[in-house]
């Protein structure tokens, strides 16, 4: 069994998702977006098809997706600093389940920078923090993140396509056509979005092409 596949339907992994989950479904005054289980495997699912538009090998590819299904586990005790906490875990939980990983350093380096690696030379830690911030469509916004001025916007996007081809990093965002834009442009988390887009095309020499429902997004070239 692959280790991304072996960590993905650990119990112990399940369990702390799954709390996390309660605790934030049960938090009506702050966090807009799930750090749950799903979340995890979509990030992790967006690091294997950006790796392998690289041409990177199955065992490289299936030691980043480590970092993915990881790197949310310290939100059990709160989404601040929850990287570092994460971090702490993994490096615990990996010597303890004796999963021996080629890559292990890059691995926890990404974990413990995926909010704030922007400069990084590790492609690990650039391509977790892109598939982070790309997994935003509507299933990820929690009931109280329903209600945030600009979050709330996130539930009008219905599908996030990235591919790399021709030299591009190409990221397609899909809405309900019922988004409003100046809304959405206005929240700070997109900022957060582009950013990500922009310095994994720089480290990986790709030139980025960022589509809002088939038309370029203009914001985008304008940052």
């Amino acid at each position: 069994m692959k280790k991304y596949e072996f960590i993905k339907n650990d119990e112990e992994i399940i369990k702390i998702y799954n709390e996390i989950s309660k605790l934030e479904e049960a938090d009506k005054e702050k966090g807009g977006a799930h750090h749950n289980l799903q979340h995890a495997i979509n990030v992790a699912n967006l690091v294997e098809k950006l790796l392998t538009d690289l041409n990177y090998d199955e065992k490289f590819i299936d030691e980043a997706k480590v970092s993915a299904i990881l790197h949310d586990v310290g939100c059990i005790n709160g989404k601040e600093a929850h990287p570092e906490r994460s971090y702490e875990f993994a490096k615990e939980y990996l010597e303890r389940k004796n999963i021996q990983l080629e890559n292990k350093e890059k691995v926890l380096e990404a974990i413990k920078n995926h909010s704030s690696g922007f400069d990084t030379e590790n492609i690990i830690t650039l391509t977790l923090i892109l598939s982070d911030k790309l997994d935003v469509k509507f299933t990820r916004i929690t009931e109280n993140g329903k209600n945030l001025l600009g979050n709330r916007q996130f539930l009008h996007i219905k599908d996030v396509n990235v591919q790399i081809k021709n030299n591009s990093l190409i990221v397609e965002f899909i809405s309900d056509g019922n988004l409003n834009l100046e809304e959405l442009e206005d929240y700070y988390f997109i900022n957060k979005i582009f950013n990500s887009i922009k310095a994994f095309s720089n480290k990986m020499e790709l030139i980025p092409e960022v589509f809002l429902d088939n038309k370029k997004w203009n914001k985008f070239y304008m940052e």
